[in-house]
């Protein structure tokens, strides 16, 4: 029979729980490991003082990673336990004050935020599996793929249309990959979730140990395994003197553990009341910790290692996550036999570890369309794809103006510091540490040090003050939070040259003359930036170079907006390509290089427009729910039902 509860008005139906403990344990690892393991972890830690990283990461484990880990599992399956399975709900439940409603909407609008960007790179890693898989990647006689241009072009970021005429192909692939996400949200937790969990978790396993075996028998071309294992984990002493270094460790934690994005909440709120959220809480993060310390450590580094050298490494690691994923690896990849085999299962491990992410971050919102809103959930599937797909065209379609770096930066990086703050502070003082520290060993089938509980308690609020302070000031001394323009240029008719057009600092130079070289670009690059900001709009160009044999580029030919000629005549270009170390690199046998000519095309971009765009239409995600969640508890109080 139902309880009186259930029968009255507004009360919510029955909640969903999880089918078996082994597809909680998979799908909560699942919500954890996704790229950030195997492209972030190896990036971060080659970049950031290599095995002298691993003592700030394991500092930041323990003083947040863990004690949030069982916090938001604990306040989850209390949620749970009344009907809600989002922070809205149970912060309501938690802290019994008019306010705490509200303060849950970070928990809901942040995911929003986040799947817009993070379902577009997913639908990369499936694409390039495709790639790969056709032999898209791999170059022909006398048509090198450029791996960088064809990466560039494949997201818009580039002024060229070499391999591909525009955005319909990453469209078709973005469909294709919410389609995906509709079917699994669509089924539930245990139809749905659960089983991409089961399916996906050990293909994810299984492809980490044969990329792994493949790595570490490629033998020594240019450098070796060791190599690259060395780089990672020799440690920089000097290195932890830096305080970057501290915050990007605790950015990887809180980016790998998924802290602060309101999936654990939402995953724990499925659990039954006695179910154990401790082993839970520690089973998750330690099969995380497992496949980023152990296969992120083996797999892209190391390869590269193998096939650019020790040398090149940190230019590769600083060349970002999705370098070091859509580049570089391809790059090797297609210079050993099997790349069709081997590729495909690089970019299906990444979109497999996406994936069980991104359902993951998606569930809150569907958690609060079926609890609050109590729509059924086929209708909470489609609001949900609806909302979805509208809003990540911005990001496909403006990708070159930095929309995707400036979701990332807010509700990927600034958002989950804030959210995390939030909870612990109402778990603390709202809720109560006795209160919680009991309701966390409720069922618990291991017991928690009690130095945790004093972490939670004085350490981790601090802890989180102090990160979101240095992101923030971090933002502030980048000149993040002012919008400046961009500039792309690009090599049209790209099949018709074997070498590479590159940038970056030229082997010849020294310190100094590099510092001076980077010092005559940034000038060049200021007057471009004013340039498009007085003119309020995208300023374009074309130029015919020379390449000569020194390495030096001379512009034959330059034809720009008339907004840009008084910032960029021949000469201050040349200038700006020698600076940023511009050059065409082939070396034949006898260790010439050739020279070439060549045009480009030229994008100085007016980004503000979009950027502010970006902010405001997150502004609107949270003003959206504040106001349904005003509106829904206002109803339910009206009827007298529970809220």
């Amino acid at each position: 029979m139902p309880s009186d509860a259930s029968k009255q008005i507004g009360a919510a139906p029955e909640r969903e729980r999880w089918g078996s403990r082994i597809g909680l344990i998979l799908a909560a690892a699942g919500n954890a490991i996704g790229i950030g393991n195997l492209l972030r972890f190896p990036g971060q830690a080659a970049a950031n003082g290599g095995g002298a990283f691993m003592i700030p990461y394991v500092v930041s484990l323990l003083l947040f990673g863990l004690p949030m880990m069982w916090v938001a599992w604990t306040m989850g399956r209390f949620g749970g336990r009344h009907g809600h399975g989002t922070t809205p709900g149970i912060f309501d439940k938690m802290w019994r004050n008019p306010a705490a409603k509200y303060f849950g909407v970070v928990g809901v609008a942040l995911p929003l935020a986040f799947v817009l960007y993070y379902a577009y790179i997913e639908a990369w890693c499936l694409g390039y599996a495709w790639f790969s898989l056709n032999g898209t990647l791999e170059s022909a006689p006398g048509a090198k793929v450029d791996l960088a241009l064809f990466f560039g072009e494949f997201l818009g970021n580039a002024t060229t249309h070499n391999y591909f005429p525009g955005p319909t192909t990453a469209l078709v692939l973005v469909v294709v990959t919410l389609s995906l996400n509709a079917i699994v949200l669509y089924r539930g937790v245990a139809r749905g979730i659960e089983v991409l969990a089961k399916i996906a978790i050990p293909l994810l396993f299984i492809f980490c140990i044969v990329l792994a075996v493949r790595v570490c028998t490629l033998g020594t071309i240019k450098g070796n395994v060791l190599d690259g294992l060395n780089f990672i984990w020799t440690p920089q002493f000097g290195r932890l003197g830096d305080w970057n270094v501290w915050m990007a460790a605790a950015g990887q934690i809180f980016f790998t553990l998924s802290i602060g994005f309101g999936s654990l909440e939402c995953y724990a709120s499925y659990l039954r009341d006695r179910d154990d959220v401790t082993l839970t809480g520690l089973s998750t993060a330690s099969t995380n910790e497992f496949v980023e310390v152990i296969f992120g450590s083996m797999i892209a580094i190391p390869a590269a290692a193998v096939f650019f050298g020790a040398g090149q490494i940190e230019n590769i690691a600083a060349g970002g996550t999705f370098n070091i994923g859509m580049v570089s690896m391809p790059e090797i990849l297609r210079s050993i036999p099997g790349i069709q085999i081997f590729g495909t299962l690089w970019f299906l491990l990444l979109f497999f570890a996406a994936f069980t992410s991104s359902v993951a971050v998606a569930q809150p919102v569907m958690a609060f369309l079926q609890d609050e809103t109590r729509l059924k959930r086929p209708v909470a599937a489609v609001i949900l794809m609806l909302f979805w797909f509208l809003g990540t065209l911005p990001v496909l379609y403006f990708y070159k103006y930095g929309v995707l770096d400036e979701f990332d930066f807010w509700a990927g990086t600034i958002g989950l510091v804030v959210f995390a703050l939030i909870e612990v502070l109402i778990f603390n003082f709202a809720f109560g540490i006795d209160r919680g520290w009991k309701e966390m060993h409720r069922g618990a089938q291991v017991q928690v040090p009690r130095f945790f509980r004093f972490v939670i308690r004085y350490v981790t609020p601090p802890a989180l003050l102090f990160i979101f302070g240095g992101w923030f000031y971090q933002a502030i001394q980048n000149n993040t939070l002012v919008p400046r323009p961009s500039l792309l240029y690009n090599v049209v008719e790209r099949a018709n040259y074997p070498g590479d057009f590159v940038s970056g600092t030229r082997p010849e130079w020294s310190e100094e003359e590099a510092t001076r070289m980077r010092a005559q670009a940034d000038a060049v690059f200021a007057r471009i930036q004013e340039a498009v900001e007085l003119s309020g709009r995208d300023l374009r160009g074309r130029a015919d170079l020379r390449f000569l044999e020194d390495g030096t580029v001379q512009v034959l030919d330059l034809r720009v907006d008339h907004a840009l000629q008084d910032a960029l005549d021949s000469q201050a270009l040349e200038l700006y390509l020698s600076g940023v170390g511009y050059r065409y690199e082939v070396v034949d046998d006898g260790g010439r290089t050739e020279s070439a000519a060549a045009t480009i095309m030229i994008e100085a971009l007016n980004r503000a427009p979009y950027i502010w765009l970006t902010r405001l239409l997150m502004v609107v995600f949270g003003v959206a729910f504040l106001v349904a969640i005003h509106a829904i508890w206002k109803e339910r109080s009206a009827e007298g039902g529970v809220a």
